[in-house]
């Protein structure tokens, strides 16, 4: 009789420390479950399933009765059979059996690793700055396409000034979620291109500025300024990724691990792949966290922080539901 191991898993819920305002709208509660593999020996390993239904992703109903079906068991053949509506269960059966080998991914304290402190949402970003609260990381990101142009523009502005006052050089990041049209996306690219020519760059980039649909226009905009664009909806999976690499895609990626399925896969993927990659969190527990930040120490772009919250600040280590 082959390989098999046996499965537990269960529920997790929790509250964001600090809800979440994006294009996609209001977001205050992570939900997800957490998988546990054992062998026959007795060795166990631990993945997370972290849906993120609105990027592409399963929901977590259908997550839970994959994880029902299985009865308790499952095989490392079956592991790789798991088909790729199910990004997010493939991620954590993946991971969960690479803890079981000598080849795991799982980093609990990564070194050499930039992170990046995401602002409130608008004019909170403004009060967070004067409120004399120090930033916890050398890079920020500022969510946009929340509110017209115009007003975001004062606001940004006033961001500026706000970082520039701090005793240290602090690098911003823009991040539409794919809220904004084209000719918004252009009103910022100009803005951002211009502040460009007489100074360093203020923003490193800015991220999905259009729906994940409109691949074709944001190859014109990057092809128009020289601002980075950085496509983060639009290559929440690698096939998505595997196209936009075969198409070109002369900006930067956001790679999403945990719900870009199994991580082996990503892995041998980017070895052969050089890619401007940035990893980005979906929101996780500690557990899917230690394993994206594994993959990052190897692919993401040295000069880039990761797009995870300093590890001082609250990781909440999931517990059943």
């Amino acid at each position: 009789m082959g390989e098999s191991y046996q499965v537990n898993f269960y529920s997790y819920n929790f509250s964001l420390p600090n809800p979440v305002v994006t294009a996609h709208g209001y977001w205050e509660r992570r939900q997800g479950l957490i998988v546990e593999l054992t062998d026959q020996r007795g060795n166990r390993g631990r993945g997370e399933i972290a849906p993120l239904p609105w990027f592409g992703t399963e929901d977590l109903a259908s997550a839970t009765d994959f994880c029902h079906g299985l009865k308790g068991q499952i095989t490392p053949e079956q592991i790789r059979e798991i088909g790729d509506r199910l990004p997010c269960c493939q991620f954590a059966f993946g991971a969960a059996e690479l803890e079981l080998s000598s080849e795991s991914l799982v980093e609990t304290n990564p070194q050499n690793i930039n992170y990046c402190q995401l602002l409130p949402t608008g004019k909170r970003a403004l009060d967070y700055l004067n409120s004399g609260k120090k930033l916890t990381a050398n890079t920020v990101k500022w969510k946009i396409a929340v509110d017209d142009f115009l007003t975001e523009q004062d606001l940004y502005l006033q961001l500026l000034a706000a970082l520039e006052k701090l005793p240290r050089q602090i690098n911003l990041r823009l991040d539409a979620n794919g809220g904004l049209s084209v000719d918004t996306a252009q009103e910022w690219l100009t803005l951002l291109d211009r502040q460009r020519e007489d100074s360093p760059p203020k923003v490193q980039y800015l991220e999905q500025p259009l729906p994940p649909g409109q691949i074709a226009e944001m190859f014109r905009l990057q092809r128009n300024f020289v601002t980075p664009i950085a496509l983060d909806e639009a290559v929440c999976s690698l096939p998505q990724l595997q196209k936009l690499y075969d198409e070109g895609w002369p900006g930067l990626y956001i790679l999403k691990a945990a719900i870009m399925g199994d991580p082996r896969v990503l892995n041998n993927w980017l070895k052969n792949h050089p890619i401007p990659a940035i990893f980005s969190s979906v929101f996780e527990t500690a557990i899917a966290r230690g394993q994206v930040l594994a993959l990052a120490q190897k692919w993401n772009l040295p000069d880039h922080a990761v797009g995870f919250a300093p590890p001082r600040e609250p990781i909440t280590e999931a517990t059943p539901d």
